[in-house]
């Protein structure tokens, strides 16, 4: 149970993780964009594509991430049917999950320790740097009145050392809850940003929400600044309380 993207269920990592290369640092990033009704990304051997209608990924497995550090793709499928969620709560209805899928991949770079204030047990969980990370998530949702709705998420991340030996992470977060005329009930648009110097110096980090969906958890994990984690349903942009800006 680790960030956004480990929330939803344990990571089983492979054996065999390889030490990185240099050209792990010259990757780029992930690039989205958003408007009312579309989100388009691009990342490191990926893109991808949500609608009201879907969500579709295309992934070229030689220029996913860097390759080169010998480190393997994870991909998981996670079945969300039969399993309690927190639901998603925004401004049109509070959205509880019923069934669905959440697909992940990802490729590890750095085998290093994040700055502070990310938590040991993230870490545990997710032991480098994952560049990039991606995620698709598509869940039937029911709301207050019993309506069925469907919720449809791109969950995105990338880990890197900055050229000063700091670190930095982009996570954004988007999607619809969509009624069943086809309508966009609610959007979530939540972008998070980290930058730090050396060991964590001068450590900024903030989460742009542009959406519909506000929402706060604790995680339970019982160390500090975890209490007021900005959340989406069971997804989390970043394991520790951070500031929100509405652009």
């Amino acid at each position: 149970m680790i960030r956004r993207f480990a929330v939803v269920a344990a990571v089983m990592l492979g054996a065999g993780l390889m030490a990185p290369s240099a050209s792990a640092q010259e990757i780029q990033d992930i690039y989205v964009k958003e408007s009312m009704g579309r989100i388009a990304a691009e990342g490191p051997g990926f893109t991808l594509k949500l609608t009201r209608n879907g969500i579709t990924t295309s992934v070229v497995d030689e220029k996913f991430g860097d390759p080169s550090t010998g480190n393997e793709i994870v991909r998981q499928v996670i079945d969300l049917a039969g399993r309690t969620f927190r639901p998603f709560v925004c401004e049109n209805g509070t959205y509880t999950i019923k069934s669905g899928t959440f697909n992940r991949a990802w490729r590890f770079s750095l085998l290093e320790r994040r700055p502070a204030p990310y938590p040991e047990r993230f870490h545990t969980g997710f032991p480098g740097f994952v560049t990039p990370f991606l995620g698709d998530f598509d869940a039937t949702v029911t709301n207050e009145a019993g309506e069925t709705l469907r919720v449809l998420i791109s969950d995105l991340a990338y880990e890197a050392r900055t050229e000063d030996g700091g670190f930095r992470s982009t996570a954004p977060i988007h999607g619809f809850v969509v009624d069943q005329e086809g309508e966009i009930r609610d959007r979530i648009s939540l972008f998070g940003h980290f930058r730090s110097g050396p060991d964590g110096a001068n450590a900024k980090y903030w989460i742009e929400d542009r959406g519909t969906c506000h929402q706060t958890a604790d995680l339970g994990w019982g160390v500090p600044d975890t209490d007021r984690v900005v959340v989406t349903g069971p997804l989390l942009v970043f394991p520790f309380n951070s500031p929100v800006v509405t652009p």
